[in-house]
């Protein structure tokens, strides 16, 4: 199965099968716990691929489920919340800015209002958690503001915009603004990357060029210098770009026992991302380009063919959800190059069609031992030839520990920087 049409047909109709037929929510799948933020996603997925229209029985139903459980009164009036069970057994609400930012999407999309009362209160709930001195939002009330909430919030009111031109048009301008004068990184080997360095800085880039890209088709980014450095820096570090990761969510802790957070991982499909931001750009050498195509196999790879679903760990409504939101920019956007889903040539087996020292270290160790034990039964395993294996053994997996992630590009390229940086010390 690689045809586009055909993926997502059978993709939909799995998603749509396991709406729960009581509450109309979703759960991770059927069967399991129905809550708001699986349900928002996959009114997102429906209907952004087509498959649902927004008047939809199914639609309509899940509409029904995220009003149900929007809170009403009291300060986080228009937020909703996710439900946590505490050590003593009582279920509490913590108003939750990532579940909030998704129902506000998924209700625009299904055609509410943003003056109908459920989204107004929704929105200056919102716009009430953004830190006024920085224009940026954290995660949980309080807290400094950080990347992934922010353009979470932001995505929810470009929305909002998109549905309704002009909303929301100054905080929008605000908050973008912060997000490239605070985290967009402009020099040295890090340039057009988003975030400080480590093992998020891929995805806060893609989210970030995300935002920005979505601001530009709307006309209200400035920054288009920005997205296409930001996209480079993901086609020169692919590795980063394009590994699986979990953002932290730190939400309010008020209700919550001691010992006890209430916060939780965000599972991030980096292929569907990639995908969205490359599939989407203007450019066509984006579009066309290794890490494009690595996404897409990525994603292939993830493909039930029984039953058209996608895998998180298992078949996960919310990793098809992101699934069928990917392919339907790829749909829209790139239908002219892609029609279905690439096959992988023997040049894109490794990671962006690049060789990787992990295996090669492996391959290594597996052939030193293969020697010392053919040395070993031929009597021929001294101490001398056992201290020598041991130490190279342990080299091979310290080396492998340090640099078994990188390719052999990056590898090389490593070096230089040092060399040219030991060069310009002397």
């Amino acid at each position: 199965m690689t045809q586009i049409t055909d993926i997502i047909h059978h993709a939909g109709h799995w998603l749509e099968q396991q709406q729960d037929k009581e509450s109309k929510g979703w759960g991770e799948r059927r069967g399991s716990h129905v809550n708001v933020l699986n349900t928002a996603e996959a009114v997102i997925a429906l209907i952004d691929s087509g498959v649902c229209h927004a008047g939809s029985g199914s639609i309509h139903g899940a509409v029904d489920f995220l009003l149900k459980h929007q809170t009403l009164t009291g300060p986080d009036a228009g937020s909703w919340p996710r439900e946590l069970t505490t050590d003593e057994g009582e279920t509490i609400d913590i108003p939750d800015l990532v579940r909030t930012t998704y129902v506000i999407q998924a209700l625009i999309k299904a055609g509410k209002g943003i003056d109908e009362h459920p989204l107004r209160l929704a929105l200056v709930w919102l716009l009430g958690r953004r830190n006024e001195a920085s224009k940026g939002w954290g995660y949980a009330r309080g807290k400094p503001d950080a990347l992934i909430p922010t353009c979470f919030a932001l995505m929810a009111l470009l929305d909002a915009y998109d549905a309704y031109p002009g909303a929301y048009q100054s905080e929008i301008l605000q908050s973008l603004q912060h997000l490239v004068d605070v985290y967009y990184n402009g020099g040295g080997d890090v340039r057009g990357s988003f975030g400080a360095p480590g093992s998020l800085q891929g995805i806060h880039t893609i989210y970030a060029a995300l935002v920005l890209q979505i601001a530009r088709n709307n006309n209200l980014s400035r920054y288009l210098e920005q997205e296409k450095q930001a996209i480079e820096w993901l086609l020169r570090n692919p590795d980063e770009a394009i590994r699986l990761r979990e953002e932290w969510v730190e939400i309010d802790q008020a209700g919550v026992g001691d010992g006890q957070t209430g916060g939780y991982g965000f599972m991030v499909m980096t292929d569907t991302l990639l995908m969205k931001l490359l599939l989407g750009s203007e450019n066509i050498d984006d579009k066309k380009s290794a890490l494009a195509h690595e996404a897409m196999h990525s994603l292939k790879d993830k493909i039930d063919d029984s039953t058209g679903a996608f895998y998180g760990p298992r078949l996960f409504s919310w990793a098809t959800s992101k699934a069928l939101s990917a392919l339907a920019v790829l749909q829209k956007h790139a239908g002219a190059e892609y029609s279905d889903l690439p096959a992988r040539t023997p040049e894109s087996r490794t990671e962006s069609g690049r060789w990787k020292t992990g295996p090669v270290i492996i391959g290594f160790v597996t052939l030193l031992s293969g020697l010392g034990f053919y040395l070993m039964v031929n009597e021929k395993f001294g101490l001398l030839e056992f201290s020598f294996f041991v130490v190279m053994m342990l080299a091979a997996l310290l080396a492998y520990g340090t640099i078994g992630e990188k390719t052999f590009s990056e590898l090389f390229g490593t070096v230089g920087g040092l060399l040219k940086k030991d060069d310009t010390k002397r």
